[in-house]
């Protein structure tokens, strides 16, 4: 992920008085990379990110893995739809291709 999606896309991180809290990937309107520190998962850092982005783009891409259920959930959501269902080809997971249009 550092050495691939990093170097080639726009990158926002989000953090506390801490701590680096989570970073958000984009490549063009492809959502490559959202994480979030599971010590702060749920407290809204996410959703923040999600719409830093939002307001910048007009439609988003993204693919996550069919079996992460919260991942899924939390794109649908905040506003995403699942566009096709595919296959992962490097580790054979089931993925599917969601996007959100500004409306």
């Amino acid at each position: 992920m550092e050495e691939m999606y990093i170097p080639m896309s726009e990158t926002y991180v989000v953090s506390n008085e801490k701590d680096v809290v989570g970073f958000v990937s984009m490549m063009d309107n492809y959502l490559a990379a959202l994480f979030i520190d599971v010590k702060h998962q749920g407290e809204g850092y996410g959703k923040g990110l999600l719409d830093f982005i939002k307001k910048q783009r007009e439609n988003i891409q993204l693919k996550v893995y069919k079996r992460n259920k919260k991942a899924v959930d939390f794109y649908l959501k905040n506003g995403f739809v699942i566009k096709e269902e595919t296959l992962d080809e490097q580790t054979s997971e089931e993925e599917f291709l969601m996007e959100w249009e500004k409306g």
